[in-house]
């Protein structure tokens, strides 16, 4: 995104008021770097930016194919122009450019669910979060593997050499490990969003399982004084998962708790001794909705049921199809529908 000096600068300053953030130089590098893939729309009064939203364009998982995804987020108005309906201007004007590019999913994490669905969109997507005394976390057990601990160099990113860095090389394994796994309506994950999510947002530990030099999962973790954050764990066998719950387990003299904001299709708890323990909540998280109901249908086919789906936001995307007596649902209805059916899960959080 083409975004001068002033006008990132103007984005940045109500971004951080409106979602209580400090401005500090880390910040203002990862809105920067959010911006290289994404749009920023903006509303503005006397020349003064009064509201925003960035729409963020990604690639996705469906079947076996990568399609377009777009995510919303940092909507926002400063509180004296709230109510004056730039936020339903941009979020409309924002759909629109995405429907007449070709994208399929929109993703967006809520403040009102309700607020949401007057676009279209509908609650989607749910997180499984743990909490667990960390010395009932599952010991795991030895293998054959080894595992190495890994670590972003945040200082060779923030400098402008040409030279591959060694975050590079730990992207492209853990990329390899990502893309293997199940990920039915997950991101694709370029080295861009890598670098956004896991250096310039947050600078997580990395620790990788390999057997004979072959990579077979990972572990992304962070230290929150006394509880041990798992960010993200992958893996591709049974010999790799036991061996990185070994590697979190060895931790529990360190810390007292264990805590995982995890996809919803996780089941942890079945691996515990003793799962009474645990302090396990599922969680509502995204909504979504389909943007182009044609692209959509390219891809996936049509469905096995028949369905008559209004959109009060793109129009295109009034229709009736399938076979059969025909239910009525809204874009985001058809859209939860068709997630769930096809067991979708998100990896991400943001």
């Amino acid at each position: 995104m083409n975004t001068n000096t002033k006008d990132k600068k103007e984005y940045l300053n109500l971004a951080t008021y409106a979602f209580h953030k400090p401005k500090t130089l880390e910040r203002a590098r990862a809105f920067d770097k959010l911006l290289e893939f994404s749009k920023a729309y903006g509303h503005y009064e006397n020349e003064k930016l009064t509201s925003m939203l960035i729409d963020s364009h990604f690639r996705g998982y469906w079947g076996d194919k990568n399609v377009k995804i777009s995510g919303i987020g940092y909507v926002a108005s400063y509180p004296e122009y709230r109510g004056n309906g730039a936020i339903r201007q941009l979020m409309t004007e924002s759909l629109r450019e995405d429907y007449e590019e070709g994208t399929i999913f929109s993703y967006l994490a809520p403040f009102s669910y309700g607020f949401y669905e007057k676009f279209g969109y509908h609650y989607a997507f749910n997180q499984k979060h743990y909490k667990i005394p960390a010395q009932n976390f599952p010991k795991g057990q030895r293998t054959k593997g080894e595992i190495s601990r890994e670590k972003f160099e945040f200082e060779a990113e923030m400098s402008n050499e040409k030279t591959v860095s060694k975050s590079s090389e730990i992207f492209k394994v853990l990329t390899d490990i990502h893309q293997k796994a199940y990920n039915q309506g997950s991101l694709v994950r370029s080295e861009e969003l890598w670098s956004y999510f896991f250096i310039h947002k947050s600078q997580p530990h990395v620790a990788i399982y390999r057997e004979n030099g072959k990579a077979l999962g990972y572990l992304l973790y962070e230290f929150s004084e006394m509880t041990f954050v798992i960010r993200e764990l992958i893996t591709l066998t049974d010999e790799a998962k036991q061996a990185l719950y070994r590697f979190i387990s060895s931790h529990a003299g360190s810390f007292s708790e264990i805590a995982w904001q995890a996809p919803a299709d996780t089941l942890l708890e079945e691996e515990m001794i003793e799962p009474q323990r645990a302090e396990i909540k599922l969680v509502p998280y995204m909504q979504a909705r389909i943007v182009n109901l044609k692209e959509f249908l390219k891809v996936n086919g049509q469905p096995n049921f028949s369905v008559q789906i209004t959109d009060d936001i793109i129009a295109e995307n009034n229709m009736t199809i399938g076979e059969g007596k025909a239910e009525k649902m809204t874009i985001g209805q058809f859209t939860t529908k068709i997630l769930k059916e096809n067991q979708a899960i998100l990896r991400e959080y943001f």
